[in-house]
């Protein structure tokens, strides 16, 4: 139930609250990095907006799915869910279909399942002292 309720979450920022703008894409990698070493502040946040949306789903998905528990199925995923994302966007003309947010929501996918290990770690731990 909660991935379903974060899918509609994302859904929602991603597209549904967007006024269509037409088809818009920039495949220039890092272009958003480069704009932020320059002194452009505002690229921080599109890049920590863009990692920070999808660690939940990096957490979220190997609870709900044993075949997507290892690092590369959740890079795939992950991957793959970005892209749904920028595809969906560019379609629709709600967004900007771009490289740097498909390598960023990559990235937050990875971080999430990260935590996901260190929190299932943490609990069986605890699990095993409560015994």
């Amino acid at each position: 139930m909660m991935l379903l309720i974060y899918f509609a979450a994302v859904l929602y920022i991603t597209v549904l609250s967007r006024e269509p703008e037409g088809r818009r894409y920039d495949m220039e990698p890092f272009r958003s990095y480069s704009l932020l070493l320059d002194g452009n502040g505002f690229y921080f946040n599109q890049i920590f907006y863009n990692i920070l949306m999808t660690v939940p789903f990096g957490m979220l998905v190997p609870l709900v799915s044993k075949k997507i528990r290892t690092l590369p199925s959740i890079t795939f995923a992950g991957f793959c869910f970005s892209f749904a994302i920028e595809l969906t966007q560019y379609i629709t003309g709600r967004g900007l279909f771009e490289f740097d947010d498909l390598f960023n929501n990559t990235i937050g996918a990875v971080l999430g399942y990260i935590f996901f290990l260190i929190l299932s770690g943490v609990m069986i731990v605890y699990l095993r002292g409560k015994k």
